[in-house]
Formats: C-alpha cells, sequence, structure tokens
C-alpha cells in the first residue's frame, strides 16, 4: 500500500470554481481511480488530493467474452483482440472470457490523472491552446506522486511571489512541502486562521458571508486592520458596510476601522494601497448620496416611467400601479400603498446603479430622510426579502404585503412573457421569488389568495412546497387541488392530512377512491340528484348526510379549520361502507343507476374539497 498525490497547478482560479472543485473532486478521483481522496486540498493555484493506503496495482479484471455455444465462430477473434491464444479461454456462467491482468498503478495513472482534469465542470471555463481541454483557468502542471516516486510533472509551485519550484519529496510530505515554500494547502487551516486573526481584532461582522470566498483568494493569508476617515460615517451604515464588503471582500470592525485578508507582502505597503482603494469607493458613494438626497424620493418616483422593468414588461412607473392593486388586495392598508408607490424610486437613483445590492435599503434611507413614517421606510427596506431560501423574513406586517407583492407581479408578467426557468436557468430568480412567497404565507402567516396568481403561476409556486414542508409529497399534491382559496391554506391542509392517525384517514381516502373510481368508469350519471328516486336507506342516509357535510367542509377550509373539515368528512366513511354492501349502483332501472351515479359524484367532489386524496397511496 502506498499514499498518492495528485496535483492540477493553475492560474489563479476564481473563489467560485475553488468551490466546484472541492465538491467534485472525491467522485471524479473515485470513478478514474477507483478510490476516494482522503484529503482535498484547494487553494488559488492548485487542486490537489492526497489518498492514503492505496494499492499500488489495479485489479484483475474478467472481460467477458461470446457464448459458449459461438465459440468455433468467435473465440477466435476474441483471444486476438485480447492478445491471447484460444485455449487460454475460461468458460464462466455460459460465456467464454479471459481474466486481464491489472496493472501497476504508476503505469496507467497519467490517463487517470487526464480523465480528472478533464472531468471538471465549472461554471465558465476556458480554452487557451490546441489541446482540446477546457478549464477555469490555463493549467500550468500537472504533479502525481506515489510515495517518493514521481509518475507526472516533476515539481510543485510554492507561493507565486516568494518561492519558485517545489521539490515534493514523497506524497505524505506534501503539505508541509507547500508550507515550508509560503503555501497553506489546506483551506480549513486557512479559514481557521483567518477568523482567528479576525477575533483578535474585536467584534468583525461578515453580513455579506465573503469569509467563505476569502479562503480562496489566498494562499497565505494575513489579516490587516484598516481605518478610512471618519467623515464617511454620514454615509448610511449599509453603504459603508457595502463598500467594504463587496468591493475589497473585507470585514467590518465597527466605526471606521477595518479588517482584509491578504496574499503576503509589507503589512503598510498593502494596507496604504487597500485604505486608497475603499476612501475612493466611499468619496464616489458620498457624492452619489448627497446628489440623491437633494434630488429627494419623490422626484425619483417620478422619473421611473424612463426606466424599463425589464424587455416586455413595461416600466417600473408601470410595476408600481401593479403594486398598488396588488397591496390592496393582499389587504395593505394605507402605509403599504405608500411604501409600494415609493418601492422601486431608488431604481432612478445613482447611488443604486453604483451600488445595485442595495436596492430597497437605498429608498428606505430616502424615504426616512424625507421624513416619511417608519412602517412606509421599513416595508421599502423589506420588499425584497426573503431574498434567499434561508433569508430572514420582513419583520414587518406592511413589509411582508409589499415583499409578496412584488414577488407575485414578478412572477406573473414573467410568466405571461414565456420566462418560465428552464433546467438551471433562472435569470429572474422566479424559484427563489416563489419559495419566498411560500414562506412567506407559511411562516409569515401572511394570507395570499391564490387567485392572485395566473394559474401556471400557482402551479408553479405550489410546487416548491414539496420541498419545503415536513409532509409528503403525495400529501402536498393532494392538497394542491383543494378548494382552498389561501396559499397558505394549501401548506396546512397537506400538514393536517399528513398528521392524521391511518384509522381517521383511511374511512375518508377509501370513501373518495371508492366513488370516484365507480363513478367515474360509468356513464350516465344524472345532472343532479333527485331525492325521490333514493329508493333504498342507505343512500338517502347518505345524501341526507352529504348535503350537510358538504357545508361543513367549505365553512371549515374557508376559516382555516382543517382539523374540523376533516372531522365532517370522517362522517361520510361509515355512511359509504353501508351504502356499497346494501345498495346495488348498477341497477337495472336506467333512472335509479344514473341517481345513484350522480351520488357517488357529489360524495367525491365534495370529499375533493379536500384536494386529490387520490394522489395519496393507500
Amino acid at each position: 500500500m502506498a499514499t498518492l498525490l495528485v496535483e492540477i497547478g493553475c492560474e489563479e482560479l476564481p473563489a467560485r470554481a475553488c468551490g466546484q472543485a472541492l465538491s467534485q473532486l472525491p467522485t471524479l478521483a473515485r470513478d478514474a481511480l477507483g478510490f476516494a481522496p482522503s484529503k482535498v486540498l484547494i487553494s488559488p493555484r492548485r487542486i490537489a488530493a492526497l489518498f492514503e493506503d492505496v494499492p499500488t496495482r489495479t485489479e484483475d479484471k474478467w472481460v467477458k467474452g461470446p457464448p459458449v455455444a459461438m465459440a468455433e465462430k468467435a473465440a477466435e477473434g476474441f483471444a486476438k483482440r485480447h492478445g491471447v491464444p484460444v485455449d487460454a479461454l475460461q468458460e464462466r456462467e455460459g460465456h467464454l472470457g479471459v481474466e486481464v491482468p491489472g496493472q501497476a498503478l504508476a503505469q496507467v495513472l497519467p490517463g487517470q490523472l487526464d480523465a480528472i482534469i478533464r472531468g471538471f465542470r465549472f461554471w465558465k471555463s476556458m480554452r487557451w491552446d490546441d489541446s482540446g481541454l477546457r478549464f477555469a483557468r490555463p493549467v500550468r502542471w500537472r504533479l502525481a506522486m506515489l510515495d517518493d516516486e514521481r509518475i507526472v510533472g516533476d515539481s510543485s509551485y510554492g507561493h507565486r511571489f516568494t518561492a519558485g519550484a517545489v521539490q515534493v519529496p514523497d506524497a505524505a510530505a506534501y503539505p508541509e512541502a507547500m508550507r515550508d515554500a509560503g503555501v497553506e494547502p489546506d483551506q480549513d487551516r486557512r479559514l481557521g486562521a483567518i477568523t482567528r486573526d479576525l477575533d483578535n481584532l474585536g467584534q468583525w461582522t461578515d453580513p455579506g458571508n465573503v469569509r467563505t470566498e476569502v479562503v480562496y483568494l489566498v494562499e497565505n493569508p494575513v489579516v490587516i486592520e484598516g481605518r478610512f476617515d471618519e467623515r464617511y460615517l454620514q454615509l448610511p451604515s449599509r453603504v459603508v458596510e457595502t463598500t467594504i464588503q463587496h468591493h475589497i471582500r473585507a470585514f467590518p470592525l465597527g466605526a471606521n476601522r477595518f479588517a482584509f485578508v491578504a496574499n503576503g507582502g509589507d503589512p503598510d505597503t498593502v494596507r496604504a494601497g487597500v485604505e486608497n482603494v475603499v476612501e475612493g469607493r466611499l468619496e464616489d458613494a458620498s457624492f452619489t448620496f448627497e446628489r440623491d438626497v437633494k434630488v429627494g424620493i419623490e422626484a425619483l418616483a417620478e422619473r421611473l416611467g424612463s426606466i424599463t422593468f425589464f424587455q416586455g414588461a413595461g416600466s417600473f412607473a408601470d410595476k408600481t400601479d401593479r403594486l398598488a392593486k396588488l397591496v390592496e388586495a393582499l389587504g395593505g392598508g394605507e402605509a403599504a400603498l405608500e411604501a409600494a408607490r415609493l418601492a422601486k424610486a431608488d431604481q432612478a437613483s445613482e447611488l443604486v446603479r453604483e451600488f445595485p445590492e442595495l436596492e430597497g435599503h437605498v429608498g428606505a434611507e430616502y424615504a426616512r430622510l424625507a421624513g416619511y413614517p417608519e412602517a412606509v421606510s421599513a416595508a421599502i427596506d423589506e420588499q425584497y426579502l426573503p431574498d434567499a431560501a434561508d433569508a430572514p423574513l420582513p419583520k414587518t406586517e406592511t413589509g411582508r404585503v409589499l415583499s409578496a407583492a412584488d414577488k407575485i407581479d414578478t412572477l406573473n408578467v414573467s410568466f405571461d412573457l414565456g420566462q418560465r426557468p428552464t433546467g438551471s436557468r433562472d435569470p429572474y430568480g422566479l424559484r427563489r421569488a416563489a419559495i419566498g412567497l411560500d414562506r412567506l404565507a407559511t411562516e409569515g402567516n401572511l394570507s395570499i389568495p391564490r387567485e392572485l396568481m395566473d394559474p401556471e403561476v400557482a402551479e408553479f409556486v405550489e410546487e416548491r412546497f414539496e420541498g419545503l414542508l415536513d409532509a409528503p409529497v403525495e400529501y402536498v399534491r393532494a392538497a394542491r387541488r383543494a378548494s382552498v382559496h389561501d396559499l397558505g391554506g394549501v401548506a396546512r391542509l397537506a400538514e393536517a392530512l399528513a398528521g392524521l392517525p391511518d384509522e381517521r384517514f383511511d374511512p375518508i381516502h377509501t370513501a373518495y377512491t371508492r366513488a370516484s373510481r365507480l363513478a367515474e368508469k360509468e356513464e350516465g350519471a344524472a345532472a343532479q340528484l333527485e331525492s325521490a328516486l333514493l329508493v333504498e336507506p342507505a343512500e338517502a342516509e347518505v345524501a341526507k348526510a352529504l348535503e350537510r357535510v358538504d357545508s361543513e367542509i367549505a365553512a371549515a377550509l374557508d376559516a382555516g379549520n382543517f382539523g374540523a373539515a376533516v372531522e365532517s368528512a370522517a362522517e361520510l366513511g361509515p355512511l359509504l361502507d353501508r351504502f356499497f354492501e346494501e345498495v346495488l349502483v348498477l341497477a337495472e332501472d336506467r333512472d335509479v343507476r344514473a341517481n345513484r351515479l350522480r351520488l357517488l359524484l357529489n360524495v367525491r367532489d365534495t370529499l375533493g374539497r379536500l384536494g386529490e386524496l387520490s394522489q395519496i397511496p393507500k
């Protein structure tokens, strides 16, 4: 057994490509080599893996050939292809075949390493020569070692600015050899070092989660403290924070202090350069902020008619009009309507053009400066929340209403223009918007009428419940067909159905499926139920109960009392059992038969208020 090292050396990889390499390399290695790495080591200029206790030869392989019955015709050709005499072929399970001995790992490793390299799939890749290889960045060296034997390549390379070629003494010594050359190859150690040094500087924050990106931007992290002029603290705190986080991938330390991660170099020189960049960005932000404030949020809102929402969807002024109507339909009050009118005003601001990630927040600041109530300003600030599956919801009721209106409008308009997401393509973030709506309806307890969404949009939004709810998919699919008017009601009904014990749910399910199956199988049901034709006591009892239960279920669903709806539905179970025991549905009398089929259809429709129960396997 031996230790194997494989290393792919590149030009500096983007952080996103490093993350993709980290997730893909174990599978690629297993497919190519037959075993997974003990450790994957990813840094900006290298993708490496160590494999411990690996066999030095590949396993023997049985190659199945022609059936024994065809040996006379095919055995000679098969043997020739594999370079063995015919009499060397062996018989197994009715076929001839040959045992191909394993090869030395060193012999097959070059081809396996090439297969690994060509197997990577990055979000963006490039070609740089005529080899046909595509990779996130040009590959500059390859190294594969089996213990101290170099199989591919001769050396690795240390830190770009402080070291050159590195002779790795043996595969197991690779990490320490890199550290001696100024490179920390282990991403977990780099992350730990960055976190420890940030902790030593005081209370640091990372709202943009840039730490997980920075760890792949440096080979030898050095955390340095920087400062900027205190006059920039007059800017909204989020503007300062965004400048620090998004433009230099640094961490706010409070007041005018921040910390950034360098890849070595003289700290004073690096600090001066970074501080100069930060102050330049803050000066630009200060200039545009003051200009926007001078214009005012009302004047900015008046400019929305000249700004396109997206192609075919009109202007932001058109979107504003649609938002107001949706907010009103969602039950929003005066504050929500005012927030809807001003929600997109910052799209006309210079500061959002420079910092698009601050949309909504900038508008909220301008609304506060203009003297609008905090309920209006807070809703403008929260209109895009939740902006991820695990992101926080708006804290205010007004914010939740505006957020739901914005998401419904974006979904309706996009679907109307044929912009439904396909595969991994979702340019308008429609999946995120749909999940956000579902969470507003469930976690945020916001009443969202299903009728506000186009039918195709409603299907798309409710499909997301299948991955969000703590209920089996079949129950969610059943509830999506229920006569529930509210989006959150679909979720609560699915959970109520899934939570029923079998002894409570089975009679409802059986009654629904038996009534559906028999009534739909036979033609000729009457248009409406005739009480005079209910000649058997059992069918008359079902009809009488059905009239009461139907209204009870409808009222309970409207009130969101799903427990009561299920209780009412359960009353029909034993009545239907008696009906099927005592009543011949397909009676000889045509009118009686048609009336009984109508009765069963009515049972199906009444229980169907709870959803398409046949979706649930029993």
